[in-house]
């Protein structure tokens, strides 16, 4: 071994020190071999806004210079990525703001994604371009990224019903990814809660805990999970309420009784007074008839009695006498009396 791979393999276990087993060993594979590689880190899991970088070493023959170096995202290209589009291009003016290559041309060639998210999940791959035409490779396969929301789940002491005073309840901050998280920042209503464990341990609730929590990884808010509602129902101050509200309506039904029971009294004592008002009207307006009275004739009818007693009273005198001569001769002190009084 010459010295400039003597100088190379001191580099790189200073670089295993730092990192991992994995790393050195591809390396090594790359120096000792003189190989073309490109050595990814395991699947990445990781949480929606955070910052991620994909570890990555590469390695080509000796007398090779590297120019360019590119990272693709097989969501957008495909195979060996030969032609564009790149999420990082070493010889583009402007790349994708999330996308950043914080390696080097020679060995280093990690990729930090900022602020991740779903869009970004998916395999990808790096590839160099060095001075040599057939100086060329892509490491295959890739590395996958997933990405995922964080959540809040609630675990507590009375399995059914509701949570109530008293009860004892955890919160946990959870991601659907492997291992467990290790600091979190806690809120409640979009206020910092000083707690850092991911799980937050309530061992008697009151109703002041009833709020919404979320939880973000530590320093990094943009990575702050949906809000989780814990209504915590206060037994004594719900029948409290109960009764209040019971009192408030029967007072409402009496009330209404009493009206009721008012507007009939009334209504029962002006009948009364209607009849009588009734009465006085129609005895002011209509004539009253005394017994003495209904026997008078109107004076429609006396004039026509007047008028019948004047036609039997005229009779001619050719036909009367004959009647008093009869009538005389019958009964003479009758007739006499009736000739005296005519």
């Amino acid at each position: 071994m010459d010295c400039k791979k003597c100088n190379m393999l001191q580099v790189f276990v200073n670089t295993e020190q730092q990192n991992n087993s994995t790393i050195y060993s591809a390396v090594m594979s790359g120096v000792v071999s003189d190989e073309w590689n490109v050595k990814y880190p395991p699947p990445i899991c990781a949480a929606r806004g955070s910052n991620v970088t994909i570890d990555c070493r590469f390695t080509y023959p000796h007398g090779h210079n590297v120019q360019r170096v590119l990272w693709c995202s097989m969501r957008s290209n495909h195979g060996m990525f030969q032609d564009k589009p790149y999420v990082y291009d070493s010889e583009a003016n402007s790349n994708q703001n999330n996308f950043q290559h914080i390696g080097d041309k020679t060995s280093n060639c990690s990729l930090l994604i900022s602020n991740i998210n779903q869009t970004h999940s998916g395999e990808y791959k790096f590839r160099f371009i060095t001075d040599d035409t057939k100086g060329r490779w892509t490491g295959d396969p890739g590395v996958k990224v997933s990405v995922h929301d964080l959540r809040v789940s609630m675990s507590r002491s009375s399995e059914n019903g509701s949570t109530i005073v008293g009860d004892s309840l955890n919160l946990t901050c959870t991601l659907d990814c492997p291992g467990d998280l290790t600091e979190v920042q806690w809120f409640k209503n979009g206020d910092p809660i000083q707690q850092s464990e991911p799980v937050l341990t309530f061992r008697r609730v009151t109703a002041k805990d009833s709020g919404n929590y979320s939880c973000s990884l530590r320093n990094f808010k943009t990575t702050v999970s949906e809000e989780f509602t814990v209504y915590i129902e206060d037994v004594a101050g719900s029948s409290i309420v109960l009764i209040v509200v019971v009192s408030l309506v029967s007072l409402v039904f009496i009330i209404a009784a009493v009206i009721l029971i008012r507007r009939r009294k009334a209504r029962t004592l002006r009948k009364p007074m209607e009849g009588r008002e009734e009465a006085q009207d129609s005895l002011y307006s209509t004539p009253q008839k005394t017994p003495a009275d209904t026997n008078l004739p109107e004076a429609d009818d006396v004039w026509q009695e007047d008028e019948v007693e004047y036609s039997s009273v005229i009779i001619k005198p050719s036909e009367l006498l004959p009647v008093y001569t009869n009538t005389e001769q019958e009964n003479d002190s009758t007739i006499y009396s009736a000739v005296r009084n005519g």
